[in-house]
C-alpha cells in the first residue's frame, strides 16, 4: 500500500509498505479522508517526531475491510471515524474515563503509525460510525469535537444558565476558530460574536452573516488599539491561536467575572506581568483550560455530540476544506504550509485533506 513516511526531520517520502495486520480487536480501515493539522507541521518540520519513520495523520476517516475476531459492535463496510487517543485503561484517569487526561497515552499519527496511508489498523473502541455524515466530515469529528470539549467547559451553551446577551469574542480564524464561531452563532442567537484573525482571507469565510463582526488585527499597533477600545468588554473570551501574546490579550479584553478558554497550543514561553496578574485577581476572571475532547461510548460525549450538531445543520466543517489532494502532494503541500508558518513566503489555505476516494 501506500503510504507518506517521515523517515526524518523536514524529509517526507511517498514509500510502499505492507498492509497493516489487524489483532482480534482490531478493524482494518481504508482511509478514505484525512485532514492536515497544524500539529502536522511542528511534527514534520521541528523535530515533533517521538521516532522516525513516522506515518503521520489523526484526523481520519474510512471504511472497514477486515475485523478481527473479538471485534463485535462493527461489521465488514461500515463507515468510521478514529479517535486518535489510544488510553492505558489503568491510570486514575482512565478509570474515572477522563481519557482525554490518561497517563500513559499513545496515539495515532504521532505514537503509533496515523492516516496519511492507505490503510490502518485501529482498536475497536477508537472507532464511531458515520453513516449520515460522510467522510469528509467524518474525518472532521477530531478538531470539531475539540472545540465542543472547549465550548462545554466554558459552560456557554449551558441552557441552565440565565439567558442574556453574550459579548463573545473568538481569537483566531483558523480551522477551529472558523468551526467554533460557527456553532456559536447558530445555537445562540441573542449574541454578539467578534471573531479577530491577523488574516483577512480566513475572516472573509465568516462573511455569511451580520452578526459576525470581523477584525483583521495584522500588526501590534491594530491589535493595541483594539484592545484599548475594547478593554474589559467581553463575557467569553476564547483563544485558539496559540500565540503567547494573545494569552496575555485576552486578559485585558475580559469582563469582570468573564470566563476565558485557552484552548490553542501556546507556541512559545508566556511571561505575565504583574499588572495583568492583578487584573486576573481584581475581576475575579475564570481562566479554563481545555485538551482534546470526551470519547467515551456514554453519556457526555463529545464526539457523540459533535455528529448530532453537524445532523441538525448547526456547523459543516467540510465547506472549510481548502482542497482535497492525494498522498503524493501532500510532501509538497506540508513544505508549503510549514513555509507560509514560518514567513518564508504566504500560501493561503484554511484546511487541506488527503482524499483516497
Amino acid at each position: 500500500m501506500k503510504t507518506v513516511l517521515l523517515q526524518a526531520n523536514k524529509l517526507l517520502n511517498l514509500s510502499e509498505i505492507n498492509i497493516p495486520h489487524i489483532g482480534p480487536d482490531e478493524c482494518l480501515i481504508n482511509v478514505k479522508v484525512c485532514g492536515v493539522c497544524s500539529s502536522d507541521i511542528y511534527r514534520a518540520f521541528e523535530n515533533g517526531a517521538y521516532f522516525y519513520p513516522l506515518t503521520m495523520g489523526h484526523e481520519i476517516a474510512g471504511q472497514i475491510t477486515e475485523i478481527g475476531e473479538k471485534v463485535k459492535n462493527f461489521k465488514v463496510g461500515d463507515s468510521v471515524s478514529v479517535f486518535p487517543l489510544l488510553p492505558c485503561f489503568d491510570c486514575k484517569y482512565c478509570k474515572l474515563k477522563k481519557f482525554a487526561t490518561c497517563n500513559n497515552y499513545k496515539y495515532y499519527g504521532s505514537r503509533n503509525a496515523g492516516g496519511f496511508s492507505e490503510y490502518i489498523s485501529i482498536k475497536e473502541w477508537n472507532l464511531i460510525k458515520i453513516d449520515k455524515i460522510g467522510y469528509r466530515n467524518g474525518a472532521f469529528l477530531e478538531p470539531l469535537s475539540v472545540v465542543i470539549h472547549g465550548l462545554k467547559k466554558s459552560s456557554l451553551l449551558n441552557k441552565n444558565q440565565t439567558f442574556q446577551k453574550k459579548k463573545i469574542c473568538v481569537i483566531g480564524a483558523g480551522f477551529l476558530g472558523l468551526l467554533m464561531s460557527e456553532i456559536i452563532h447558530n445555537k445562540l442567537e441573542n449574541s454578539e460574536i467578534h471573531v479577530i484573525d491577523k488574516n483577512q482571507f480566513k475572516l472573509d469565510h465568516l462573511s455569511f452573516s451580520k452578526r459576525i463582526i470581523t477584525h483583521c488585527l495584522s500588526d501590534s499597533d491594530k491589535w493595541n488599539k483594539f484592545s484599548e477600545n475594547n478593554k474589559n468588554r467581553f463575557d467569553y473570551i476564547f483563544e485558539l491561536t496559540g500565540n503567547e501574546i494573545n494569552f496575555s490579550r485576552s486578559i485585558l479584553l475580559s469582563k469582570a467575572n468573564g470566563k476565558i478558554l485557552w484552548l490553542g497550543n501556546i507556541q512559545n514561553d508566556l511571561l505575565l506581568d504583574k499588572s495583568l496578574v492583578s487584573s486576573i485577581l481584581r475581576k475575579e476572571l475564570k481562566i479554563i483550560g481545555s485538551w482534546n475532547s470526551q470519547f467515551k461510548h456514554d453519556d457526555d460525549d463529545d464526539w457523540v455530540d459533535a455528529i448530532q450538531l453537524i445532523e441538525e445543520g448547526s456547523v459543516d466543517p467540510s465547506k472549510y476544506i481548502t482542497q482535497l489532494i492525494s498522498l503524493e502532494e501532500l510532501p509538497i503541500v506540508l513544505e508549503k504550509m510549514y513555509n507560509h508558518k514560518s514567513r518564508v513566503e504566504e500560501h493561503r489555505y484554511i484546511k487541506y485533506c488527503i482524499s483516497n476516494m
